[in-house]
């Protein structure tokens, strides 16, 4: 008498058909369930971790709305891995003919994607093009995600940054790595295994040809020279081919003057923009696009592609020499110091602080270290090659992120920072804004037209991550660009730069808060008066005492008292004057 069958284990229900969204789909379901419920009737039978496996697997295929026809679309569906690919091959290879389109009927076109230059997408695609050319057929998540973000091909971080899970904003959550459903929803990658495996599919190898077609790499780099510098054609060409351009201070001056008065009179209310070949102010608020850095007093040049070729101003130079290290006799800088690139360790990369200073290492084969800076989030060290001593350069970078500008606006600590970057003793002071200008507030924009403007800051801007790493990379070459051509000209007239011990020491004396500072951070409270304009009270009475005497002496003429600072100073506008008035004092 044979034995009847096995019945399932009665804490696992047994398995019924859902219902097919797309109906060449509804032979594989029925195959899928009739395994399924045999692979329970076995001795066996299913441990709860396959049977929920074949659980979620099944629900994902009955609800895909694309048909699956090969073990390749079948590896895409949600819950698929490569346990149940292995149980499932027989389907395929004895039905791959069943699954294609009815004879006579034509299929359905449809556009094939094409990701969007720079995007997260397009340098997944080219990055893991790059790897199979190379021999390399399939990579990891974070291996990805690493070589993708050190390609520079996307305007957008790919990994998560943990300095934005501090923000409140939607967007914020999503990531470039977000993208990847997309590409394997349309077939471009596979992904198995666990952990899982990335590979391209043959459409996805056509489309990042394609991609890399539109790329135009080869014409991504263009010569710059310093306008002024001795000597450059003796510099090495691949440090002279990326060398900034020093804008002259003077004219730069004749375009602040106009540009205080366009500020003020605005009242901050935009970015008053200048056209750059004239004296003029334009009175009209004109949008920031394309990612350039803002220059001078003018709009950015939208009419060309963004290089994102750093053009460094001499604005907070004046008329003063760059420090230079010491010289001794007929010595070349390249032969007697190494510069170096050092990133503050709290530099809001998150975790990726050291691998950041790693990519931008491998792209530029400089020397990059990580340390705790005491302002600033960069600064260039040249490091003598005898006696190891290290000298900071007289340049220095404070980053920022577009929402942490915002945020750091709000609480006061962007005019702190920017404080200590004046006081610090170097000269070159530089402003990096990262991400996009046009979707951040309206005082984020202003911020940026100031800093540079009334602050003498060289600001630039970077689409984002990927971009930030190679404009230090840019920086870098074009800070040993300068010093290679003038060290050996103007390094006996020019100052010496400060010993990194000595430059830390003095920045953390700077860290002690005056009574001019707290009292400028109180007016910067008050309705109306903004940051020039506070610096302006403060410049011309230091502490509220000296305030509230040069107020008595007015006696009782409250309108005189209301108007004072006003006359004492353009940029402290009437509604500002008269609100500090009544805050020092004023009755109550």
């Amino acid at each position: 008498m044979r034995p009847l069958p096995k019945k399932p284990n009665a804490a696992l229900p047994v398995p019924k058909q859902l219902k097919v969204h797309h109906p060449e789909n509804e032979s594989l379901s029925r195959f899928f369930l009739e395994k399924w419920r045999a692979m329970m009737q076995e001795p066996d039978g299913l441990s709860q971790n396959n049977y929920l496996a074949f659980a979620n697997a099944n629900r994902s295929l009955c609800s895909s709305k694309e048909p699956i026809r090969t073990l390749k679309d079948f590896s895409n569906v949600k819950g698929v891995g490569t346990w149940l690919i292995n149980h499932m091959k027989s389907f395929f290879e004895k039905s791959s003919q069943d699954l294609s389109p009815a004879k006579g009927k034509k299929a359905k076109g449809t556009k094939s994607y094409l990701p969007r230059k720079n995007t997260a997408a397009y340098a997944i695609l080219i990055t893991l093009h790059r790897a199979k050319t190379s021999g390399k057929d399939f990579m990891m998540k974070q291996e990805l995600i690493d070589a993708a973000e050190a390609s520079g091909l996307s305007r957008d971080a790919i990994g998560p940054n943990k300095s934005k899970a501090k923000q409140s904003y939607g967007k914020d959550w999503y990531t470039g790595w977000s993208c990847m459903k997309t590409l394997l929803s349309n077939r471009l990658v596979t992904k198995w295994s666990n952990p899982a495996k990335y590979m391209l599919t043959q459409e996805g190898e056509g489309t990042a040809r394609d991609c890399l077609s539109r790329s135009g790499l080869d014409d991504s780099a263009r010569p710059l020279t310093i306008i002024g510098a001795h000597n450059t054609s003796a510099m090495d060409p691949s440090v002279a081919r990326h060398s900034p351009e020093l804008v002259s201070d003077s004219s730069l001056t004749k375009k602040k003057s106009n540009c205080y008065r366009q500020v003020q009179a605005t009242n901050y209310e935009g970015i008053i923009c200048c056209d750059s070949d004239s004296e003029e102010p334009c009175g009209k608020d004109i949008p920031l696009k394309g990612m350039e850095p803002i220059t001078s007093c003018g709009p950015p040049d939208i009419s060309r592609p963004f290089q994102g070729t750093p053009k460094l101003q001499s604005s907070t130079m004046g008329s003063a020499k760059l420090a230079m290290p010491p010289r001794r006799a007929n010595e070349n800088f390249l032969e007697a110091y190494e510069v170096i690139l050092i990133l503050d360790d709290r530099e809001k990369f998150g975790s990726r602080s050291r691998k950041v200073a790693d990519n931008i290492c491998s792209l530029s084969h400089f020397a990059v270290d990580v340390r705790q800076l005491p302002v600033g989030d960069g600064i260039w060290i040249a490091r003598h090659k005898e006696d190891h001593t290290e000298y900071v350069l007289d340049f220095i970078v404070e980053r920022k992120e577009v929402m942490d500008l915002d945020g750091s606006i709000e609480d006061n600590r962007y005019r702190d920072q920017k404080l200590r970057m004046k006081k610090c003793g170097l000269r070159k002071l530089i402003y990096l804004v990262e991400g996009d200008l046009n979707r951040a507030p309206k005082r984020v924009k202003t911020a940026c037209f100031t800093t540079e403007i009334l602050d003498g800051f060289d600001v630039q801007r970077t689409t984002g991550f990927a971009d930030t790493q190679k404009r230090y990379v840019d920086l870098t070459r074009s800070v040993i660009a300068y010093y290679d051509a003038s060290f050996s000209i103007v390094g006996k007239a020019s100052p010496v730069c400060p010993t990194y011990d000595d430059f830390k020491r003095k920045c953390y004396d700077l860290k002690k808060k005056t009574v001019s500072d707290i009292f400028g951070c109180q007016l910067m409270q008050v309705p109306q008066v903004t940051e020039e304009a506070a610096q302006a009270v403060v410049e011309l009475y230091p502490t509220p005492l000296l305030l509230a005497k040069a107020y008595s002496i007015l006696g009782g003429d409250t309108s005189a008292q209301e108007k004072m600072l006003k006359k004492k100073n353009e940029m402290v506008n009437a509604g500002a004057s008269r609100n500090i008035f009544h805050l020092i004092w004023g009755d109550g």
